[in-house]
C-alpha cells in the first residue's frame, strides 16, 4: 500500500496484531456455536470517516458481528465462525484485510464521495419533510391562535 493521504485520512495500513476467541455472551461456553472471534488492530479507525467503509469490506467476506475500541478508534473487530470453521474464518478476516488496505487509496474517496452525497440528499429529503410538517404546524397555531 502507498503511503499516500487522501484528504487527511489513513496513511498505514490497518494490521491484525492479535486474535482471540470468546464465548457468544454470558454463560455460554467455547464449545457452543458460534465461536466469536476478536482481532486486535495495530492501528485504530476513525469512528466517523472510515468505520462503514471497513464494515462493507468485511461484511461481505466474514460474519462481522462489531467494532470495539474507546473514544473514537476502533481498535478491534468481533465476528462469528462455526467451531469447525474457525481458522478458515481467521484466515479470511486477514485476506479481507489486506484486500481492504489495497484498495483503500484506489477506491475510498470515490466510495467516500458517493457516500457523502447520498448522506446530503437523505439531509435534504428530511430537511423538507420537517418544513412540510412544521408549515403544517404552523397554519394550525394561526388558526387556533386567530379563533381566540
Amino acid at each position: 500500500m502507498a503511503n499516500e493521504n487522501f484528504e487527511g485520512h489513513r496513511t498505514k495500513p490497518v494490521r491484525i496484531v492479535h486474535m482471540s476467541v470468546e464465548p457468544d455472551g454470558p454463560g455460554r461456553r467455547l464449545d457452543d456455536t458460534p465461536v466469536v472471534i476478536v482481532a486486535k488492530l495495530e492501528h485504530g479507525l476513525d469512528l466517523g470517516e472510515e468505520l462503514q467503509w471497513w464494515t462493507e469490506q468485511l461484511r461481505n467476506r466474514v460474519k462481522f458481528r462489531a467494532w470495539t475500541g474507546s473514544n473514537s478508534l476502533m481498535t478491534s473487530v468481533s465476528l462469528e465462525a462455526p467451531p469447525d470453521q474457525v481458522e478458515t474464518v481467521a484466515r479470511r478476516l486477514l485476506s479481507a484485510i489486506e484486500d481492504a488496505n489495497a484498495a483503500y487509496l484506489e477506491r475510498y474517496p470515490a466510495w467516500r464521495r458517493e457516500r457523502d452525497e447520498r448522506i446530503a440528499e437523505e439531509r435534504t429529503r428530511e430537511q423538507r419533510i420537517f418544513a412540510a410538517h412544521q408549515t403544517i404546524l404552523d397554519r394550525v397555531m394561526e388558526e387556533y391562535q386567530s379563533d381566540q
